[in-house]
């Protein structure tokens, strides 16, 4: 769970053991109607796990979910009601307290390990599915296929929010309420989401009074400060917003509470108060800066390494020439907090204005990793095509914590599971037998060694691959089905198109636009694992199925020639034409098997998505030797990036892989690059170059990261002296010596240009 950044983190869980007993209060008062439960329940998490105004804060707002509590994904805290047992079991085993608190820690475990939502949605599962997604433990188990227990991705209408304020949301709802022929679950809906409003001003006068308290105390510029911000979330329960310091004070405010942890298009809902109040003299522009470094700190303060997406730029804005102005401001916070988050994101396009592309690539050259490229005059026509919708609904694309695209506030594609085509290869290889679990599992095929032709392997790895994504298809459209018949998600759905009209929460029917994702990990190895058996096996006879299943089982132990050999076969990403061809083809069966779904499921649609945070390597701990040369539990390679075992022929080569896959038919991409800090003092203008070949060429996005030489060897010898070296692992970026000692091994050994 996360470890959320406080001055003074909880000492226990009372805080958790007082949710519990107000739970079970609340079920019992309310059971039947699941949208007071869930704002009572907020009630018993607010102020509770909220933390004081910090020394260096101009803005209000930090908290802490504990190992029990209510969220949307495991990024704030969990998936709906949740435990971490662990965290509970440890107090329990090492914590300090009277009879009673252990009484009521004891308790809070037995009460929460049958009524969390990750259990109840688990044993619900139809058992058909049960055979193939056997558990969620994707971390401890070797499964070519895992469900993923939550509800990520929403981006809420903060321009909404921005432009009504809370008088004019609370507006909406009571006008929505005094429709007729409304049913009793829809006004229970409205009502209840009117509470959370009422929550919020709460919350806002919360910090109200104690940043009176602090300005009494402070002195000098601190107390302006606090002064101001107190003035703020005096208004801000009154009307809507005014200035900048506003805006981002309820906009930071609702996050936190709603909780989501992806903040979206800063530059449309707040560039137009931000140019206000420079152009008007309300704010100078250092004032300007220290809010939003305070802003992209405290999104850092949630410590959810795969999300935290602040975004400008790009097409589809109401107000350019403001946002381009903010981007601006963006930028610079971004290049002067070091911190991890957020995920700061430029979408850019042909008439980006070139000082904001000089300051994004500034801020990349300085090794802070952001902001991520993202291409929109290759993305739109991709989404539009893709998606089948028209060109003003593609241009409000926006990207998931990892890199999924969905419609903001319009659309919700939660990554609700996660496909291993490495294992699937192993499985292929061994006719549906896993030789890690020693266990069948799916569908039962001949081996490697009992078929007649590589067509016919190839049709086995494809049926294999084909069920497991069928599985987590159906998967995908159950979650939402019964997520939505226990919880209503109340602060995300009022800020989602079609919720407040329709009187319907997210997943009963709220939602315009249900599609889905799913996160594909180790489809680069599969590939060269398929050219390395049709070149080495049918072609050139250069070894029998049964050699290459016997070095395989053996994870080449007293084979290194027939590893050789496997190392050896073309691979993609040096610019192979086989190769290449290969993993084109493969990418394209998995894009247009995912997308036949959505219509047999039930959703608007269903696609994959080629990113990675470190699970190239943790899911690849429970994968046995590959054909591709590749070691039992060894990472397999990184997004679409090739395997770091090839040897490269340069940047060019890479780039002319990396541009053949389409980057239209599916739902995100992520191509990692890493230049070193020598490289660019000679070349920086050669290196520049080279990625605007790449875009001109139809590349969708980059992620760069620039370092020393040395700097990674160094670190992993001296983590001590390199604890602000930051990385982009894959959809994530994170401080290098923090990470295990696996996924920096695997980062280590990635090209470096």
């Amino acid at each position: 769970m996360n470890h959320f950044k406080v001055a003074s983190p909880r000492t226990n869980l009372e805080v958790e053991i007082s949710f519990t007993k107000a739970y079970r209060r609340i079920l019992k008062q309310w059971r039947g109607n699941k949208y007071k439960i869930e704002a009572e329940c907020m009630k018993a998490m607010y102020p509770a796990i909220l933390h004081p105004i910090e020394e260096q804060d101009v803005l209000a707002g930090r908290h802490e979910f504990g190992p029990v509590g209510f969220g949307i994904q495991h990024q704030t805290g969990g998936f709906g009601f949740y435990i971490h047992e662990d965290e509970v079991v440890k107090e329990l085993e090492n914590g300090v307290g009277s009879l009673k608190y252990r009484e009521d820690l004891n308790d809070m475990l037995v009460f929460w390990k049958k009524e969390n939502t990750d259990r109840y949605v688990m044993e619900h599962m139809p058992e058909h599915l049960k055979k193939a997604l056997i558990s969620d433990q994707w971390d401890k188990l070797p499964m070519p296929a895992c469900p993923i227990l939550r509800m990520a991705g929403c981006y809420l209408d903060f321009d909404k929010l921005v432009l009504k304020g809370i008088p004019g949301m609370v507006e909406e709802l009571s006008e929505s309420m005094e429709r007729s022929g409304l049913k009793e679950e829809q006004i229970q809906f409205l009502a209840a989401s009117i509470e959370m409003f009422d929550l919020l001003k709460e919350m806002l006068h919360y910090y109200e009074e104690q940043a009176g308290e602090m300005a009494e105390r402070a002195e000098g510029k601190r107390k302006e400060e606090l002064q101001k911000l107190k003035e703020a979330l005096f208004q801000n329960q009154r009307r809507k917003p005014e200035s900048y310091l506003e805006a981002v004070q309820l906009v930071w405010m609702y996050c936190l509470m709603t909780p989501i942890i992806d903040i979206g298009r800063c530059d449309v809902f707040f560039g137009d108060l931000y140019c206000h109040d420079i152009d008007n003299g309300i704010l100078t522009e250092e004032e300007a800066l220290k809010i939003t470094q305070n802003f992209f700190q405290l999104v850092d303060h949630l410590d959810c390494e795969t999300d935290g997406r602040v975004i400008v730029g790009g097409y589809g804005r109401r107000n350019p020439e403001t946002g381009d102005r903010y981007s601006l401001l963006a930028i610079e916070a971004c290049r002067t907090v070091k911190e991890v988050l957020p995920q700061f994101t430029l979408r850019f396009y042909k008439d980006t204005p070139e000082s904001v592309m000089k300051a994004a690539i500034r801020c990349i050259l300085e090794g802070r990793t952001y902001p991520l490229l993202y291409n929109d005059d290759v993305i739109v026509p991709g989404v539009m095509s893709t998606y089948g919708v028209s060109r003003e609904m593609a241009e409000h694309y926006i990207m998931l914590g990892c890199g999924e695209y969905e419609f903001e506030h319009y659309s919700v594609a939660t990554p609700s599971g996660s496909l291993n085509a490495a294992k699937i290869m192993e499985l292929t290889v061994n006719g549906g037998w896993d030789p890690v679990g020693g266990w069948a599992i799916g569908p039962r095929t001949p081996k490697l060694s009992e078929c007649g032709s590589f067509e016919e392997f190839y049709r086995y790895y494809q049926e294999h691959a084909k069920y497991y994504i069928e599985a987590q298809a159906e998967f995908e459209a159950y979650e939402y089905e019964i997520t939505g018949a226990r919880h209503p998600f109340l602060m995300a759905s009022v800020l989602y198109d079609g919720c407040i009209k329709k009187g319907k929460a997210l997943f009963e029917g709220g939602c315009e636009y249900l599609a889905g994702t799913l996160e594909f990990y180790g489809a680069v190895d599969a590939a060269d694992s398929l050219c390395a058996v049709k070149k080495l096996i049918f072609d050139e006879k250069r070894m029998t199925a049964e050699e290459m299943m016997e070095a395989l089982a053996d994870n080449f132990l007293d084979y290194p020639a027939a590893r050789k050999m496997m190392l050896e076969a073309p691979k993609y990403g040096v610019d192979h034409e086989e190769a290449d061809a290969f993993f084109v083809e493969l990418q394209d069966f998995f894009n247009e098997t995912a997308k036949a779904q959505a219509d047999r499921v039930g959703l608007k649609s269903y696609l994959p998505v080629y990113i990675n945070n470190a699970q190239n390597t943790t899911l690849a701990r429970w994968v046995g030797a590959t054909p591709n040369g590749r070691k039992s539990g060894c990472a397999t390679a990184n997004a679409n990036n090739p395997e770091s075992v090839v040897e490269t022929k340069g940047l060019t080569s890479m780039i002319n892989s990396l541009l053949k896959p389409s980057h239209i038919n599916h739902a995100g991409m992520v191509q990692n690059f890493r230049f070193t800090k020598e490289l660019l003092e000679q070349s920086e203008d050669k290196v520049i170059a080279a990625m605007k070949d790449y875009f001109d060429r139809g590349g969708c996005q980059a992620m760069i990261t620039v370092i020393g030489k040395d700097d990674l060897k160094n670190a992993m010898e001296r983590p001590e002296e390199y604890g602000d070296l930051i990385v982009r692992v894959g959809g994530f970026s994170a401080r290098f010596v923090m990470l295990e000692k696996d996924v920096q091994k695997e980062i280590y050994e990635r090209a470096s240009y």
